[in-house]
């Protein structure tokens, strides 16, 4: 009987069970990051030096805000928001406060609305996007408007998205080097693309598809990544799983975690800067929690570079994850059909 690790290493079954190649799309994401960030950096910014700084979007497009602001957090002394719903915060509507609009097809129906309300004030404004109606809206509005190239599905646009967004933030003072990201991501690569047989993707895939996942992050380091872990882990192997933050779980989750001991695989990703008290924290409760657990360790010297080489894993194993399951990775039909339903059905 052939193993699930084993199974990943059929190129003809991978090609077989990924008729829209998704596979691909992960792999091509080290080719966008040097276009992508010298995008953002050519930007003129309507403010030199704003005060706060707000990311606005949903799903694919918003994880980059996360992303950039668990990056920065303690690096640069800009704070960085990140806004998930369809209207503005009162505290963000300030001639300090730079909104940075985010929505890859340009037709997300929530930032949209939220752009709308940038029209009856004086604001400095930016939209990323690849144009749509928040491209249209923000070029009424007389706002820049960073095209990104089409093509992609949302999730597997983050190195469009995301390079873009930082290279915006170093025209800002943020410090942002994107070279070792993208070195880094270019060596992954190789060692998890589907010709790398049984790398650590492939055997993470085949745990995750035995046991319920619980995907667990760090405060301040991690917790962007591991919830990029989580969404993918939906969108591509439509998989139900946990997440959580160190600290905060070891105050309320670890009772359901421990006193419910169900079948799971615990992945638990970590920065080697991580304070003491967290990898103390990480290491009792790895002890009560019992189980199988992948303790993760990001790599590198660069800060971007430590956060990418755990994002880009997760990235490979939620595809490999819809693969062992028969399910195509690409289609989300659900998200699909509540956006027809919202447009077609009246209110």
């Amino acid at each position: 009987m052939i193993s699930q690790a084993s199974l990943l290493d059929d190129l003809a079954y991978l090609r077989s069970g990924d008729p829209q190649d998704m596979l691909g799309y992960v792999a091509r994401l080290p080719d966008m990051t040097t276009m992508a960030f010298a995008r953002g950096a050519a930007w003129l910014p309507p403010v030199a030096k704003p005060d706060r700084i707000a990311v606005v979007g949903m799903g694919g497009s918003a994880i980059s805000g996360d992303l950039a602001r668990t990056l920065l957090v303690s690096r640069w002394e800009v704070p960085i928001a990140v806004i998930r719903q369809a209207s503005l915060p009162s505290w963000l509507k300030t001639e300090s406060t730079l909104l940075i609009f985010l929505s890859y097809s340009g037709e997300t129906a929530e930032t949209c609305q939220a752009f709308q309300e940038t029209l009856a004030y004086d604001f400095p404004v930016a939209a990323v996007t690849c144009g749509g109606t928040l491209g249209n809206l923000a070029a009424a509005r007389g706002a820049p408007v960073l095209q990104l190239t089409p093509g992609w599905q949302p999730r597997a646009a983050l190195g469009e998205l995301y390079f873009t967004l930082l290279g915006m933030l170093s025209c800002l003072g943020a410090p942002v080097d994107p070279g070792p990201a993208s070195f880094r991501l270019a060596r992954l690569r190789e060692d998890y693309g589907p010709n790398a047989s049984g790398n650590l993707a492939k055997q993470l895939a085949a745990d995750l598809a035995r046991f319920f996942p619980v995907i667990l992050g760090v405060a301040g380091s991690t917790e962007a990544v591991a919830l990029r872990w989580k969404c993918q882990l939906n969108e591509n192997a439509k998989r139900t799983c946990l997440y959580n933050i160190f600290p905060e779980l070891t105050h309320n989750e670890i009772v359901n975690l421990v006193e419910s001991p169900e079948e799971r695989t615990f992945v638990v990703l970590r920065d080697p800067l991580d304070s003491s008290l967290i990898n103390r924290q990480i290491r009792h409760t790895r002890e009560l929690l019992g189980g199988l657990t992948h303790d993760l360790l990001a790599s590198g010297d660069d800060p971007l570079e430590r956060q990418l080489s755990l994002l880009y894993l997760g990235d490979y194993v939620s595809v490999y994850l819809a693969l062992l399951r028969g399910i195509d990775p690409t289609p989300v039909s659900p998200i699909t059909a509540l956006k027809k339903r919202m447009k077609d059905v009246p209110e």
